[in-house]
């Protein structure tokens, strides 16, 4: 069987780690149909990156940006990068789509593994492996070119992905029984998470993409993972937990000292809505500057 396509959309607001994302996807076993770096700002750091990196690695890359709208839409920054897809592309309803975070490192086997995982699941659920701040210090797109940056597994990082593949697996076989699941497992488990995860085209029309109304930092990705969850009928969902691997460089992070719960985010995913298609998403976008697509800068 021919591996599937699949197109990669990784997601940047700064240069920080994106050369080093793009030279793991240079050196993937098997490489993506497309690679497109959608922006939530018009930095021309960022463009000056990509133009290096397609150069260099031999890429093909598109790159996206519109004027920062003052706070961060991560998900409307996903949905340009959608539409840039579909329209300077083209995607076909069983392509798959990997949609990653620019301070992601893929594994040398991940878009292959991907493109197998394609033929059976409309949505895959991986996770990633945390490299530490010193760690992240010492990581160059120049080693991940060459082969001498290796990231290593530990057997913390294997025991705590074995637990959470079989947790994941747990939840999705409960989804099976709705009178049981319906209790046990909450609508939007198991859930895809932001950094890294794969969604068929097809599903992400069903859907309408990701919801524009999330407005800075919190549960994007849970609200995605409700919506596919309550597709009918129910699309078949893949866990790739402990076997696609990716690995997450260290910044600072943004999440809210408060905890989750205290975010705009929140207060959006709690605004329950059972429909599996949001309203403002990849057909419907919520107003914002003039979207600017260039391949190779």
């Amino acid at each position: 069987m021919n591996p599937r396509a699949v197109h990669v959309v990784v997601c940047t607001h700064t240069t920080r780690w994106l050369a080093e994302c793009l030279a793991g996807l240079a050196q993937q076993r098997v490489r993506a149909t497309s690679v497109i770096v959608s922006c939530d700002n018009e930095d021309e750091g960022i463009r000056g990156v990509v133009a290096r990196c397609a150069r260099d690695y031999d890429m093909e890359i598109r790159l996206v940006q519109r004027e920062h709208a003052g706070v961060a839409r991560l998900n409307q920054v996903r949905n340009n990068g959608l539409r840039a897809l579909q329209s300077d592309v083209g995607v076909g309803d069983h392509d798959q789509v990997v949609v990653m975070d620019g301070d992601v490192v893929l594994d040398v086997e991940a878009i292959g593994q991907h493109a197998d995982l394609a033929a059976r699941f409309g949505m895959v659920i991986p996770f990633r492996i945390d490299v530490s701040e010193q760690r992240s210090k010492g990581v160059a797109a120049a080693g991940i070119i060459d082969g001498s940056e290796v990231f290593e597994i530990g057997d913390t990082d294997r025991k705590r992905l074995a637990e959470r593949q079989r947790r994941y697996e747990r939840e999705l076989a409960m989804k099976l029984w709705p009178l049981v699941g319906g209790v046990l497992v909450k609508a939007h488990k198991p859930k895809v998470l932001g950094g890294h995860h794969a969604v068929r085209w097809s599903v992400l029309k069903a859907v309408n993409g990701y919801d524009e109304a999330y407005q800075g930092y919190g549960y994007d990705d849970d609200d995605l993972s409700r919506r596919v969850h309550a597709l009918r009928p129910r699309v078949e969902v893949g866990i790739a937990v402990n076997s696609v691997m990716a690995f997450h460089l260290w910044h600072p992070t943004r999440a809210s000292s408060g905890g989750p719960k205290a975010t705009s985010g929140y207060e959006r995913f709690m605004q329950v809505d059972w429909s599996s298609r949001t309203l403002h998403g990849l057909e419907s976008p919520i107003d914002q500057a003039q979207v600017r697509v260039i391949t190779n800068p």
